[in-house]
């Protein structure tokens, strides 16, 4: 009865994605996509899916580097495949699913990691994801502010003054409340789930612990963190790319906020990859501070984005899984239950430096 309600809810899943896109392209009426398509022309979609392939490999080396401060080596092309397959079922599922297969398919091909550490190097990669995050959209504000640019949109140069000092005190108490205040967080999840809550006492332990290891390898830390700011870059410029190419020249920093944003629109559980809720909550955004433009418009750069990573993202998971012989319905996702003391050992304790 379980494996039908799972089969079920996969269906589900994927009926309603196929269609909220054909709803969003109704809405948006395809002669727009077809003649956007027109202008970026060939040599635009390879430029896209170029940009676009360079993320991933930044990606890669990011998550391998993060992996080297805990001591640990790992395969340049396994990590490679397995942003392929999380992402993958990140665009057609609710939420971040595909962080938890990568977690699985990375411990079940590197033996030597396991799956503490699996966990570990994940969180600690959304962890800095989240900083650097705040700080190129504090960043982006402070530069539309200074630039005046609020001479274009019905918003008061204030308002950018304001978004930025919520987003800072908001980061700096989910921060205080994860490394001070956990046994008050594992408290309220669980009021709401027992499992949950045990789930997250696993996550939040392996995670801090895994933290305080990665800080003493300062060396490697810098590396991340530069690799995060070229990841994201290059993540963004696809959109700015979209947008220049067919005849939007819009404030690049405009885009790279819009960007962000529904970067966080994805990771909410509303629908599966985001569809429709993140190309709203983007467009609405590029029109206010552009509102001369036709929303219809904005939202079908936003639709065409969406769809040619879908399509980039579906041949890059299935050539990974294929690869590697990965069968994500066989998968088992071990890292639900509570660890063992040995396995938080693994992560919190000393090991051997890497052999150059």
């Amino acid at each position: 009865m379980y494996m039908m309600n799972v089969k079920a809810k996969r269906i589900v899943i994927g009926i309603s994605t196929i269609i909220l896109i054909i709803i969003m392209i109704i809405l948006i009426d395809i002669r727009i996509i077809l003649e956007y398509l027109m202008k970026i022309s060939f040599y635009g979609l390879i430029l896209f899916f170029l940009i676009y392939t360079i993320a991933f490999i930044f990606r890669t080396y990011r998550l391998k580097m993060i992996f080297q401060g805990l001591n640990l080596d790992s395969s340049f092309l396994t990590l490679y495949c397995a942003f392929g397959i999380g992402w993958s079922i990140n665009e057609i599922t609710p939420s971040k699913l595909g962080d938890l297969v990568r977690i699985e398919f990375i411990n079940e091909k590197e033996k030597n990691i396991g799956l503490s550490n699996s966990i570990c190097g994940i969180a600690i990669e959304r962890f800095i994801d989240l900083i650097i995050l705040m700080i190129i959209t504090c960043f982006a504000l402070l530069y539309l502010y200074i630039s005046n640019i609020g001479g274009n949109t019905i918003l008061n140069l204030h308002f950018y003054v304001i978004l930025g000092i919520i987003l800072v005190i908001g980061g700096l108490i989910a921060l205080i409340f994860l490394v001070f205040k956990t046994d008050l967080i594992l408290t309220i999840l669980g009021k709401i789930s027992l499992n949950l809550r045990n789930k997250a006492e696993s996550f939040i332990m392996q995670f801090l612990g895994g933290l305080k290891k990665f800080r003493r390898n300062k060396k490697k830390m810098i590396y991340v963190f530069i690799l995060s700011i070229l990841t994201w870059f290059f993540e963004t410029l696809t959109l700015v790319i979209l947008f220049y190419f067919t005849g939007y020249e819009i404030n690049i920093f405009i885009i790279i906020f819009a960007q962000i944003v529904i970067f966080f629109t994805k990771t909410f559980p509303i629908t599966p990859g985001g569809w429709i809720i993140s190309e709203n909550v983007g467009a609405l955004l590029i029109l206010l501070f552009y509102p001369s433009i036709k929303y219809n418009s904005i939202l079908a750069i936003f639709f065409l984005d969406h769809l040619l990573r879908l399509l980039y993202v579906l041949v890059y998971g299935i050539i990974s899984a294929i690869s590697f012989n990965f069968k994500i319905k066989e998968m088992k996702l071990k890292y639900i239950k509570d660890f063992e003391i040995d396995e938080y050992n693994e992560v919190t304790s000393e090991t051997e430096p890497l052999k150059k």
